[in-house]
This record gives C-alpha cells, structure tokens and sequence, in this order.
C-alpha cells in the first residue's frame, strides 16, 4: 500500500511539473476566469493532453466528499469553457467544435455530481448558486467565441450553449424547484439581450424551441 502511494505521489509530481513548464500564451492579452478559474491549462491540440486527462481522474478518485467531488467538476468545466475560446483564438474552429461536446459531457456530470450530493442529504444549496453564477459566465465566453467563429464552426457552439443551459434548468428545478429555475431563466434571458444583435437572435431561438419542447 505504501510503495503504491509513492507511485501514485510521483505521478501527481510528474503532472504538475508538466503544466509547469507549459508555456503561457500570449502574456498580454486579457485574463478572463471562470467562477475564479483563469487558465484552461493543456489544450486538446497538446500531444500531451492525455496527461490532463489522467491528472483529472487521480483527482477525483482521491477526492471521497460528494460536495467537493461536484465542486471539482465544476471546476473542470470551467476550464473547457475557456478551452474552447483558446482554441478558437488559435483558429482551431474544428477542434474546438468536437470539443463542445467534451464540455457538455463535463457540465451534465457536475449537476449529476450535485444531485447525487443531495440525495446524500448534503447542503447543497450554496453549491447550486455557484454553479448557476459559473454557468452565467460560461455562456457569456461562450457567446463570445460564437461571435467570432466561422459559420462552420457555429453549430457546435450553440450546441454546447444550448443543450448545458437547458441541463442546468433542468437540475435547478429539480434541486431548488420551479420558481427558482424560473428566476434564473430570467437571468440568463437578460444577460441574453445585452449580447450582440446576431448572436442574441441565435442563442434566443435555440433556448426558446428547447424550453417549448420541454413543456410542451
């Protein structure tokens, strides 16, 4: 047991010396977070991204709080988030659309995390208002990359809009009921009109047709 917690130590060694001595990008450019997470880290185009990948299952295998486990996820979902705007600021538009699906895969386990958490009989309200302020900001870098892209590369985005805020909404009912998934629905809407006028009619017909199919 003990020689296997050595290897295991080296290992997570090994990881953090390898995001250490990945270079920083664009030093000047401005420094948009997250929910406090400012650094997407290893990128997919990385031939090295398997270790992310790896680092992030050690992680959450070593950590045993159902709360904490959801808070990790959350925290990896911020980092795609912001993964797919680097990779679309390096004209990775393909990547970064096949990426979108990663990051709802990601999004979708952090409100299971949380539910799970619940059913536990964890406080998980002071949770739940993190991740609906994080989402927040997810779909604004989100909405920020869809104005940018090219039409290619659109769907995928919109997509990952889409289909994590009607998974939010979803969880919100269920966690904290309808009234408050209805107040943050309109949160989001208002946030929503403050975008640019293409970008706001895209996002606006995606939700709208998802939500009347959902209640219809």
């Amino acid at each position: 047991m003990r020689k296997n917690l050595l290897i295991i130590s080296a290992i997570l060694l090994l990881f953090g010396l390898t995001f250490a001595v990945v270079p920083t990008q664009a030093q000047n450019q401005e420094v948009i977070s997250i929910g406090g997470v400012s650094d997407a880290g290893l990128l997919p185009d990385s031939p090295f991204y398997f270790l992310k990948g790896w680092g992030r299952t050690i992680r959450m295998f070593f950590t045993f709080d159902s709360l904490k486990k959801a808070e990790l996820e959350l925290k990896f979902a911020n980092e795609d988030a912001l993964a797919i705007k680097k990779l679309c600021d390096k004209g990775e538009y393909e990547l970064a659309e096949k990426f979108c699906e990663k990051f709802q895969e990601r999004f979708q386990k952090v409100t299971q995390r949380i539910k799970e958490a619940k059913q536990k009989g964890k406080d998980v309200e002071a949770l739940t208002e993190k991740l609906k302020e994080n989402h927040l900001r997810q779909q604004q870098v989100l909405a920020t990359v869809l104005e940018k892209v090219p039409e290619r590369a659109k769907e995928g985005i919109l997509n990952a809009i889409e289909n994590s805020e009607v998974g939010l909404e979803n969880a919100v009912e269920n966690i904290q009921g309808r009234h408050k998934m209805e107040q943050f629905q309109e949160k989001l809407d208002l946030q929503i009109k403050n975008m640019g006028e293409k970008t706001r009619l895209k996002i606006q017909e995606r939700l709208e047709r998802k939500r009347h199919r959902k209640d219809g």
